[in-house]
Formats: C-alpha cells, sequence, structure tokens
C-alpha cells in the first residue's frame, strides 16, 4: 500500500476542460436520484453542484409533489421511479442524497447493480442501503461516498473503530464491494483496486454541516460524466470541494456560516484558479 498526497499539479493536469468545437454531448449526463419526499433540497444541491462542475446534461430524479420547478431550469426533472432508470445507461447515476431508506427504495440500487450501469456513485441513504444487502462485490466503476458512520454501517463495525484506523479500514472497504472508496474527513482518503491510497487535506471546518456532502457528489458526478476514470472523478470532486471551503475562509468569512449553496456559487472561481 502507498499513500499519496494531493497537491494542486495533479489536480490541473486532471481537470477536464473543452476544446473549441465541443457541444453539451461532448461533456455527458449525470443522473441525481434522490431527494423523496420532503427532502427535494437534496437531490437540488448534488444537480446544481453538477452543472456547476461541467456535465453537459443534468437530470433529477425526485419526489414532484411540491417541486419548485420555475427556480431550477438547469435541469431535466422526472418523477421518483423505477421505470426512469431504463434506458440510461450512458449516465453517471448519483444516488442517494434525500432518497430515503425503504424497501421501494432498495429497487432502485438493486435495479443499477442486476442491469450492470457503469457508473454510479452511491452516497448518503444508498450506502445504507447498500449496507443492508448481501453478495455486494460492485463494479471497479461505482464509487462509494461514505462518512466514518456510514463506513462502519457498511462494515458491521462502530464509528470509533474506523477513526482509530482510518486507513485500514478503507482498504477493508475496497477489497468487500471492489470499486473507488472516499472516505470523508479533515483528511479525505480515497482508495481504489491498484492498492494505492490518496489522501486530500484541503477541506475546512466549515464543511461540517448538512448538505455540503450532496454538493460533493454532484461535482465527482459531474467530473465523471466528463469521460475521466472514476478515482480520477473522486480525487478532483474532494480536492475542489474543499478548496472552495478554504476559499470561504480566506475571504474574511466565519466557518460556522458557509452554508452548501455557497458552494456551488464559489465553484466557478474554484476552477479557474485551479486550473
Amino acid at each position: 500500500m502507498s499513500l499519496q498526497k494531493i497537491n494542486s499539479s495533479f489536480i490541473k493536469k486532471k481537470l477536464p476542460s473543452r476544446k473549441k468545437f465541443s457541444n453539451k454531448t461532448d461533456a455527458g449526463k449525470v443522473l441525481v436520484v434522490g431527494g423523496g419526499k420532503g427532502l427535494y433540497g437534496a437531490g437540488i444541491l448534488t444537480a446544481l453542484a453538477a452543472t456547476r462542475s461541467g456535465a453537459g446534461y443534468t437530470h433529477l430524479m425526485t419526489d414532484l409533489s411540491k417541486f419548485p420547478w420555475l427556480k431550477f431550469p438547469d435541469f431535466i426533472v422526472h418523477p421518483l421511479k423505477l421505470s426512469e432508470l431504463k434506458n440510461k445507461k450512458s449516465f453517471v447515476v448519483a444516488i442517494g442524497p434525500g432518497l430515503g431508506v425503504s424497501e421501494s427504495q432498495k429497487k432502485f440500487l438493486t435495479f443499477l447493480i442486476k442491469e450492470k450501469y457503469e457508473k454510479v456513485i452511491l452516497d448518503a441513504d444508498a450506502l445504507t442501503l447498500l449496507a443492508t444487502m448481501k453478495n455486494t462485490q460492485l463494479p471497479e466503476s461505482w464509487i462509494l461516498t461514505p462518512h466514518e458512520g456510514e463506513l462502519a454501517r457498511l462494515l458491521h463495525k462502530n464509528s470509533a473503530e474506523i477513526k482509530k484506523d482510518r486507513i485500514h479500514f478503507i482498504q477493508e472497504a475496497q477489497k468487500k464491494f471492489g470499486c473507488v472508496v472516499l472516505l470523508k474527513g479533515a483528511d479525505t482518503l480515497i482508495s481504489d483496486s491498484s492498492n494505492k491510497i490518496y489522501q486530500i487535506s484541503e477541506g475546512t471546518r466549515a464543511l461540517a454541516k448538512a448538505g455540503t456532502g450532496d454538493t460533493l457528489l454532484g461535482i465527482i458526478a459531474g467530473f465523471y460524466a466528463q469521460d475521466i476514470p472514476a478515482i480520477e472523478a473522486a480525487i478532483l470532486g474532494s480536492y475542489v470541494h474543499g478548496t472552495c471551503s478554504k476559499l470561504w475562509e480566506k475571504q474574511h468569512k466565519d466557518h460556522l456560516s458557509l452554508r452548501p449553496l455557497d458552494i456551488i456559487e464559489s465553484l466557478p472561481k474554484v476552477l479557474f484558479s485551479l486550473r
């Protein structure tokens, strides 16, 4: 096992960019599956972050009963129904934010596994559902984005154990699930089948707030849609997300006041500066 700390020069080399004659199709498609009844804010945050990160098309499957349609013209909206997943194998599917954890929601996850969708990112409620499933070896091209509590559920441990040896347990999770695993925290760790672990230390205490994980998911999905490998999308997303929180404090803004929307609004400046 080797531990590699990511720096800005790595990020500059890997950031996706448009060519002169590129069009929206070249930038790929993201489908966010989340935002169940009363929780559609989580799905909206993920979809907005994906759009800000360069996805050519962003779709959102969510509860439509009280959805504020006119406020979000950036993406295409679908009802939260299993049938809406069909014929979307070319999409990056980001599933979990505000989804819910009932048996009906588990069907979305089992469908993606059974139909062998290639590019899937699991977060939040999707990770909770995954923890209840058997035979959970996943494609190498999938990404899991747990915090310590979610990783503990996935490995049937407790959070205190995970906290004591994060490197050991991210390796254990990668072997168990077979895909890219991103363990969120003050130092984010990312592992894949290459037996390397990447460390990202850009995040700040300002990110300790509900909704910031939803924006991270969207940033990763937006990059992943632009034809880069899963491990690079996870690294780029985490580094950029953390840099957004650093910018907040550099602008003499208190760490208590950062909102998830502030991360999304700072993406243009952060991406420009990193490039």
